[in-house]
């Protein structure tokens, strides 16, 4: 497991705002402290909502997360979920949300597995007609993924064309050796299905396949990844297509509230997009920590920091 001073270093080095978006603008807002998202409720009419540390942490839904979506639900707010989790499809992460007590549709769930469908067509590796090696639990239904797929073993790691990181659940450091062993042998393309570096558990926190990412890519500087999921715009991309068929009806990202614990994925993402973003600070990743400084230093703004604890 991580610490959280590890885990903002390798954020604020590799998914730094000007890192991802070279030569954009990135947007810079005022962000105004509120203690809910009941008392904004007239900033947006669709809700994006962060999985890990927005609903739940860990196994455990965060508290009052329930009711208050309910309670915005019953107001005529539209609520999707946008979750960095590619290691099932999204139909399959759906069922986790009742049992946390969301009325959440699995039309409403949106994930990173999505936007790695949605990309990976376009991708060489599946226009030549090459076979990716999955990194997943074994249960992931590859068979969903429009491209060639087999699950990564030791028998073919050396043959496959590309790499498709879709969850660290059963990945180690053994397996990761023998991945940069592959990569030394002949370096082929990497597709990040799940791009958080970490994710806040109850008492600390994972290490996802973005950690494991930074550290092929530092040892091979020219390694090609293709990242599916927030900051990255191809997860937005996808969750505007699936509200649009949704409602039916076209979506105005400006009507749209990002809500995220974390500033390099949910918020950057969200702000590169034009929505409006909320950073929920009391939960996940900068649980016990005054989210205003790492705001500063980051560059990342939210439009709204959601707290009980800050004084406006």
């Amino acid at each position: 497991m991580l610490q959280f001073k590890d885990v903002w270093n390798l954020y604020h080095t590799y998914y730094h705002p000007h890192r991802l978006y070279p030569g954009e603008t990135i947007p810079q807002k005022t962000p105004k402290i509120t203690d809910s998202l009941l008392s904004i409720q007239d900033e947006y009419d669709i809700l994006l909502l962060d999985g890990f540390g927005v609903l739940n942490v860990g196994a455990t839904a965060v508290p009052h997360m329930p009711e208050t979506i309910a309670t915005l639900q019953a107001l005529g707010k539209e609520a999707f979920v946008l979750t960095n989790g590619a290691s099932h499809p999204s139909y399959i992460r759906a069922e986790g949300y009742p049992k946390l007590g969301y009325d959440l549709a699995a039309s409403h769930i949106i994930s990173s597995r999505d936007a790695v469908e949605a990309t990976i067509t376009e991708h060489e590796v599946t226009k030549n007609g090459g076979t990716w090696g999955v990194i997943s639990v074994l249960n992931a239904k590859i068979e969903t993924i429009p491209a060639n797929c087999v699950y990564l073993t030791d028998d073919n790691i050396d043959s496959v064309d590309g790499f498709l990181f879709l969850g660290a659940m059963t990945w180690d450091l053994d397996q990761q050796l023998k991945l940069h062993d592959a990569m030394a042998k002949k370096l082929r393309p990497l597709m990040i299905g799940n791009p958080d570096i970490s994710a806040p558990m109850e008492n600390s926190f994972s290490v996802e396949p973005g950690f494991y990412a930074i550290d092929l890519l530092k040892a091979f500087p020219d390694l090609s990844i293709t990242y599916c999921g927030k900051p990255f715009k191809n997860a937005y991309e996808v969750s505007l297509k699936k509200m649009a068929k949704t409602l039916g009806k076209t979506i105005d990202p400006s009507r749209v509230l990002m809500v995220g614990d974390t500033l390099h994925t949910d918020i950057l993402g969200g702000n590169m997009v034009g929505m409006k973003t909320a950073l929920k600070a009391d939960w996940g990743f900068l649980r016990d920590h005054d989210p205003r400084p790492r705001i500063e230093e980051s560059l990342i703004t939210p439009d709204f920091i959601i707290s009980q604890t800050l004084e406006a």
